[in-house]
């Protein structure tokens, strides 16, 4: 014997949905909430732990400057060259050693190294090192031959080049001491921490 089929109530076309039979429960989620139903009869996936892998994202990280030991030699040198001619000015100028001189040889030297190199180069305090000897040694030099054109009267170039020699050792001579020894510890030790120093602050 067949079951006649009822008829919808007034006002819903498509027919009122079963209920569910006794016992049968939802379906749940991890999160104790019903999962929502997809088209088709098939449960949503759950969504996604944000940030992927349960883990917060790194901070956000500043990039470093890059390492540009080429150009900051050729500022050393460049920064040695202004600091040879200064430092051989006052010796012609003053007919004396000024010993505080070579300090700002080191530093003028290391900040154009550290501020135009930048990175984290060892080799670049070490080179502004260097050089700091090199234009305070050079500085004496000039400055020898400068006054001595001056005194003598014998072309610059011809005392500076041609009697090289004879000019290194009048610089034994006259300049070799133990504060001059000391103050050119100092140069180099300026040029290594204000280089390293210089370079730590463009990062």
């Amino acid at each position: 014997m067949s079951t006649p089929l009822q008829q919808p109530p007034a006002g819903d076309p498509f027919g009122a949905q079963p209920a569910p039979p006794q016992g049968y429960a939802a379906p749940q989620s991890g999160y104790g909430q019903p999962q929502q139903q997809a088209q088709g009869g098939y449960p949503a996936p759950a969504p996604a732990p944000y940030p992927p892998g349960g883990a917060f994202p790194p901070a956000f990280a500043v990039p470093q400057r890059p390492e540009r030991f080429g150009l900051g030699l050729l500022a050393g040198l460049g920064a040695a060259v202004v600091a040879i001619v200064f430092y051989a000015a006052v010796l012609r100028f003053t007919n004396h050693e000024v010993g505080y001189v070579a300090i700002v040889v080191g530093l003028v030297v290391g900040a154009a190294m550290g501020k135009v190199g930048g990175g984290r180069s060892a080799a670049l305090p070490v080179m502004a090192a260097v050089i700091s000897l090199l234009a305070v040694w050079l500085g004496q030099l000039v400055g020898m031959a400068w006054t001595i054109n001056h005194m003598d009267g014998i072309p610059f170039t011809n005392v500076l080049f041609t009697h090289f020699n004879d000019l290194v050792k009048a610089w034994k001579d006259s300049f070799v001491s133990p504060m001059d020894v000391l103050f050119f510890g100092i140069a180099g030790a300026e040029g290594f921490v204000i280089a390293r120093r210089a370079a730590q602050a463009q990062r």
